[in-house]
């Protein structure tokens, strides 16, 4: 198993100032070939996924234009045959229509636990268990914001895509 942990800058705007995105990340990786080495496969493909998962969790929660944009850097990360329920999804996806009346999300704890599916020497799929814990500001004040999501994802030319999902948003996620 590979643990990785980082910071990352999201984009937020306006006072109060939202500190970095706290990453844990969790990676284990399985495969059919012969003399298969599960922790060097899981190294070598952590970095890449822990770059997907960070621009997932700004785009659906600490981008402040994604709404604005129709949440395109968000839906984009979908696999084409997935990305109309994903929009219609996105409430469970994302801050959703609540990001109107936010002002800034502050990022708490990001932790992922990923399982690489590894074929002919490279990563092809992913199994994503993320929870995402912060707190937003809105005119009436300060409340919580978590995820809780499952992903798979495919290996695809553009990158990592996601292919299908589970996920819920709000306190009883």
């Amino acid at each position: 198993m590979t643990t990785s942990s980082g910071t990352g800058q999201p984009a937020t705007s306006g006072p109060p100032k939202a500190g970095p995105l706290q990453l844990e990340l969790k990676s284990a990786a399985q495969g059919p070939e012969r003399g298969f080495n599960p922790k060097t496969a899981a190294q070598r493909a952590t970095p890449d996924m822990e770059r997907f998962i960070r621009r997932y969790v700004t785009a659906a929660f600490l981008d402040p234009g994604q709404p604005r944009a129709g949440w395109r850097d968000l839906l984009a990360m979908f696999d084409t045959p997935v990305q109309r329920a994903a929009r219609r999804d996105l409430e469970s996806l994302s801050l959703g229509t609540a990001a109107a009346q936010v002002k800034t999300v502050r990022p708490g704890r990001a932790r992922a636990a990923v399982m690489f599916l590894y074929q002919g020497g490279r990563p092809v799929g992913a199994t994503v268990k993320l929870a995402f814990d912060g707190s937003a500001d809105v005119e009436q004040g300060t409340g919580p914001v978590r995820l809780r999501s499952v992903f798979q994802l495919l290996r695809t030319a553009q990158g990592w895509r996601i292919v299908s999902y589970q996920s819920q948003t709000g306190a009883s996620a």
